[in-house]
């Protein structure tokens, strides 16, 4: 998700992590199989590393060598070259690879980041739908009196939704909780013991002791 001009402060990214997993897949095809296991295009920042780690992937579905010249070529042959930064670019990314065993570590680290954008812009989504609902509450007394717009359940309903469908597109990539088993059901040892005899019994006893 690219950088937005209406935050004040830069979303979390990390791009040398990102440039590692792509110049590790180039050094090493079988790289491939552990960054898509946690990643998908939209979780690197910048549009040319998702470019690049879509066209990997392609290659790879389509059991093809993943190289610089399989890949400028898939690039170019879609015109997204120069979108990519170009051949030197790619070229690039194998300078001063690190150690290809550490993609899975570079791997969490631009998946967190991803994960953090997504929260950023879920929360700012719901910031703007607030002050959009306090402009519409803020409308002339003619136009706010009228009874089938009022704003107040209008804005709240927006925002709602508006909110749900931003924290389950930022939910979507957090780790599901691990199931445990039900330890609330009670069995019948546990229940509370029943009395042993009656109020008939009872009275039977007391007649018998006296």
């Amino acid at each position: 998700m690219p950088a937005d001009s209406t935050l004040e402060r830069p979303l979390p990214n990390n791009l040398d992590a990102e440039r590692s997993i792509l110049g590790a897949i180039l050094f090493d095809n079988n790289a491939l199989n552990a960054a898509i296991e946690a990643l998908k295009p939209d979780d690197f920042f910048i549009p040319q590393h998702r470019n690049i780690f879509t066209r990997m992937i392609a290659l790879g579905e389509a059991q093809q060598a993943i190289d610089l010249v399989t890949l400028t070529e898939e690039l170019h042959r879609r015109s997204e070259l120069d979108a990519s930064g170009g051949a030197p670019y790619l070229a690039s990314l194998v300078d001063g690879m690190p150690r290809v065993t550490n993609v899975e570590h570079y791997a969490r680290i631009v998946k967190e980041k991803a994960m953090l954008r997504n929260l950023i812009h879920a929360t700012h989504n719901i910031q703007q739908r607030a002050f959009e609902g306090e402009e519409a509450s803020s409308r002339s007394p003619k136009t706010a009196s009228k009874p089938a717009s009022s704003p107040s359940k209008t804005s709240f309903a927006t925002i709602s939704s508006a909110s749900k469908k931003s924290f389950a597109k930022a939910k979507a990539s957090l780790p599901s909780p691990p199931a445990t088993a039900n330890s609330t059901s009670c069995s019948p040892a546990c229940s509370p013991p029943s009395s042993s005899f009656s109020p008939r019994a009872r009275r039977r006893e007391k007649r018998h002791s006296l």
